[in-house]
């Protein structure tokens, strides 16, 4: 048992010496590896799964009435409530779960080119969502791109609360 614990020891204390070693060797590289990062991490991918593309729409194209649109948030709620675009529905979305068929059928029933989603540009949850409808077989779906923040950025009018 004596040996077992004095190899383990050993082990442990040439594990400690070498991280010291190559950390004050990183510290001292001209170009060393970080350490901490800087900024976020990029490690949202798309889903394979997601087969076609909807269009997105920057904000110098996108027309001043969206009467026609049904407009739909899929930040979170609590986002929504705080502001959206006027007469926007609340439909959150999460790529781990699948959309209800229900709300599908809903935006198929509006035709074609009616259906504009929007939100987080940090992962692009516009865009996902917008492609989801377009795999799901809705017709000319489209995404703003850059989000919430390019409406706000475009000066576009925002309300807050309503029914989600």
């Amino acid at each position: 048992m004596r040996i077992v614990l004095g190899t383990l020891w050993r082990s442990l204390a040439l594990a400690a010496a070498s991280a010291v070693v190559a950390l004050v060797f990183n510290l001292v590289r001209a170009e060393g590896l970080e350490t901490v990062a800087r900024a976020p991490y990029d490690i949202y991918t798309d889903c394979p799964e997601l087969s076609k593309e909807a269009t997105g729409v920057e904000m110098k194209h996108l027309e001043e009435d969206l009467s026609p649109f049904t407009i739909i948030d899929v930040r979170a709620t609590n986002d929504f409530l705080e502001a959206h675009v006027p007469d926007a529905r609340s439909m959150p979305y999460n790529p781990l779960f699948q959309m209800e068929d229900d709300l599908v059928d809903e935006l198929r029933e509006l035709g074609p080119n009616r259906v504009l989603v929007y939100g987080d540009v940090a992962i692009e949850s516009g865009r996902l969502m917008a492609g989801e409808l377009s795999s799901a077989g809705l017709l000319g779906v489209r995404y703003i791109k850059g989000g919430f923040g390019a409406w706000l950025t475009a000066g576009r009018k925002t309300e807050n609360g309503g029914e989600q």
